[in-house]
């Protein structure tokens, strides 16, 4: 039975090196079966002593492949185990520093006491359970690299009838990794989570090394593996798309995820047609409050660089309002209109409400502890896909918040849905403003007493939201302007506040 005093003392460092050596037998092996071909095979060599000699030479080169497939089938096993046990090494790391952060100290058999002070129960009970969940992680890579092991020393990894050395390195080290089942067809966010959760470590490892595509964009899978994932994915497309505007996205994404304050995980990401991606300022799995930003009219994956940095403000906000541990995501992962005449048509929202929907549903199965104050909020025609969701079967959210909205598809608060509130509470937990001087004021304007295409304006007082302050905008051509539109981040403007104070659980003004 594995101990916390065994697993703080795992090295990782050195399995990674049994790995290393084994590469470089099998590639001393290979080169010396070369040469016992070559000196089985003399040209012009006939008679008994040549026959025996080729005879000879295909017995050991039978022996140097099973040899090699075993090999690789260890060396691949190694490496796998390896990437788990830094994960495990790192989890015990951050235990520990939780520990000595409160006073409390975790012994090597994982018993947690006080190191003299005063000792808070909440902190110690959440030791406790960390302790348990990485001994048993811990268990399974064990398990996981004995299997392995055993079934070299058994003999049961075989060549499989491989030509040359190289064909059976390559089938040793495919036999090498556990039976995987692969996840739920059109799974739920929880039948995702559960089909996660009954992996072991070794094999989360190799799903992400060898499928990171598969994993990277799935609802009910937590944020620190989707970002192990997303963030292979990201590399490999920025090679592959050189010179598509995409990439501009991109790099901007690459260039978020490489600054330290607040850490950013990279949730989802598909760079077909104009691309998508879902980028966290912020754990939201492990934050108190967590925010998601839907854009709106014109939102893209090479324009995301000016999406993070909102984030990234009301994150900032949201802090400087008392939250203690938040998470805002930018979640572009919708197709959304091009232009006004686009935005003119509920087809957007109606194809990005489910996405909405099954994200914020994931959010909930992965959340760790209490569960979070979740807030989701658009911009523009960002609030429609809001309120669409919100609307047809509800969102996994506390609060909502409408921002410049040309409609939300819903005449009143009463039609909006929230799996954290009682129903007729809704109105106090919907949030909505706009400038004064905002373009977005043209398209709700009303013609002989009806709504626009896109519904109610969510500022309206019948509406029944709470409105909050924003400042007027720049002015123009009628008292509107398209500046107006986008000013509501702008550091000055009490919208911004506003939008911290919500996410953070404070009134607003």
């Amino acid at each position: 039975m594995l101990t916390w005093g065994d697993v703080r003392r795992w090295d990782p460092a050195a399995i990674g090196a049994v790995a290393d050596a084994l590469n470089d037998g099998c590639t001393r092996i290979i080169a010396v079966n070369d040469d016992v071909e070559s000196m089985a095979r003399l040209p012009g060599w006939l008679g008994e002593a040549a026959t025996a000699a080729s005879t000879r030479g295909e017995s050991l080169t039978s022996s140097l492949e099973q040899l090699v497939a075993e090999a690789s089938a260890v060396r691949r096993g190694a490496h796998e185990v390896q990437i788990a046990l830094d994960r495990v090494v790192a989890f015990v790391r951050e235990t520990d520093e939780l520990a000595s952060r409160n006073g409390l100290i975790v012994g090597s058999g994982g018993e947690i006491t006080s190191s003299g002070g005063p000792s808070e129960p909440r902190v110690m009970a959440e030791l406790a359970d960390r302790v348990e969940q990485i001994l048993r992680r811990a268990t399974d890579v064990d398990a996981d690299f004995a299997a392995i092991m055993q079934r070299a020393l058994r003999g049961e990894i075989t060549e499989q009838g491989a030509g040359t050395l190289a064909q059976a390195a390559d089938a040793g080290a495919a036999q090498s990794g556990l039976s995987i089942i692969r996840p739920p067809e059109n799974g739920s966010p929880g039948d995702n989570k559960a089909w996660w959760d009954s992996l072991s470590d070794t094999a989360k490892v190799a799903l992400l090394r060898g499928n990171p595509g598969l994993i990277g964009n799935l609802d009910g899978i937590p944020a620190t593996d989707r970002d192990a994932a997303n963030r292979a994915v990201l590399a490999s497309e920025i090679a592959r798309l050189r010179g598509d505007p995409k990439v501009k996205g991109l790099e901007a994404i690459a260039r978020r995820l490489d600054q330290p304050e607040p850490r950013a995980f990279l949730l989802g990401l598909d760079t077909s047609g104009d691309g998508k991606a879902i980028v966290s300022a912020g754990n939201p799995d492990t934050a108190m409050n967590v925010a998601t930003y839907v854009p709106g009219t014109g939102s893209e994956l090479a324009k995301i660089g000016g999406d993070l940095n909102r984030s990234d403000k009301m994150w900032a906000v949201a802090t400087t309002a008392g939250s203690p541990s938040t998470a805002v995501i930018t979640w572009l992962g919708y197709d959304a209109p091009n232009g006004l005449t686009d935005a003119a048509s509920e087809k957007y929202a109606d194809g990005g409400r489910a996405a909405l929907t099954q994200f914020q549903e994931g959010l909930r199965e992965t959340h760790q502890g209490t569960p979070s104050h979740n807030t989701v909020m658009g911009h523009s025609y960002g609030t429609t896909v809001v309120g669409h969701a919100a609307r047809d079967g509800g969102l996994a959210a506390d609060e909502l918040v409408f921002v410049a909205s040309p409609g939300v598809g819903a005449h009143d608060v009463s039609e909006l849905h929230l799996d954290g509130v009682d129903q007729g509470d809704v109105g106090e937990h919907v949030h909505a403003t706009v400038a004064e001087h905002d373009m977005i004021n043209l398209a709700n304007l009303e013609v002989a007493g009806y709504d626009l295409v896109l519904g109610q304006d969510p500022t309206d007082a019948d509406f029944g939201g709470q409105v909050f302050t924003s400042a007027p905008g720049t002015d123009g051509f009628g008292g509107y302007s398209q500046e107006a539109h986008s000013e509501y981040w702008e550091d000055n403007n009490p919208s911004l506040n506003n939008l911290g104070q919500i996410i953070a659980g404070k009134p607003t003004t």
